[in-house]
């Protein structure tokens, strides 16, 4: 009796040490949006959002009432003053939850805006220090692939 009590010590003892007491994050503060000038989303309603396992990245699209109620429409016409901004985070394993993803840093935020003529104005901010991105190639794609998107059905 008294080599098993010994035993089953001496086995809690193995299991104690091999915990770890590293700190757990209660909030994902990695995913804030930097405050800043160059976009705004002070009133805009989430339209949808989606990931890429791809890309290990998580999108969600906002915008203004003009361009909630456009995208609910199909973005079949498209009015002025319609404000679309699109954040895409990558992502991380969620500490709380084994196999989750969670949103980790700010990848690119892109902003779409719709003028009175039917000219679009695009900027692409990359980066936690949101730097504009000078390379225009492929906005005409970008443009398209953000109108396409299909906003989500809420209750």
């Amino acid at each position: 009796m008294k080599a098993l009590h010994i035993f089953l010590g001496g086995c809690a003892l193995l299991l104690a040490a091999c915990s770890n007491n590293k700190s757990v994050k209660l909030f994902n503060t990695d995913a804030a949006l930097p405050a800043s000038p160059k976009y705004n989303l002070d009133g805009f309603k989430v339209i949808t959002s989606f990931v890429n396992k791809t890309k290990a990245t998580t999108s969600t699209l906002y915008g203004n009432d003009a361009a909630l109620k456009s995208a609910l429409d199909g973005n079949k016409s498209l009015a002025a003053g319609e404000v679309f901004t699109l954040v895409t985070w990558k992502q991380q394993d969620d500490e709380h939850w084994f196999g989750a993803k969670i949103p980790s840093k700010v990848q690119t935020i892109e902003v779409l805006k719709t003028g009175a003529t039917g000219v679009f104005d695009y900027s692409r901010l990359e980066g936690k220090e949101l730097t504009s991105s000078k390379d225009t190639l492929g906005q005409g794609e970008r443009i398209g692939y953000i109108l396409g998107q299909k906003p989500s059905v809420m209750p």
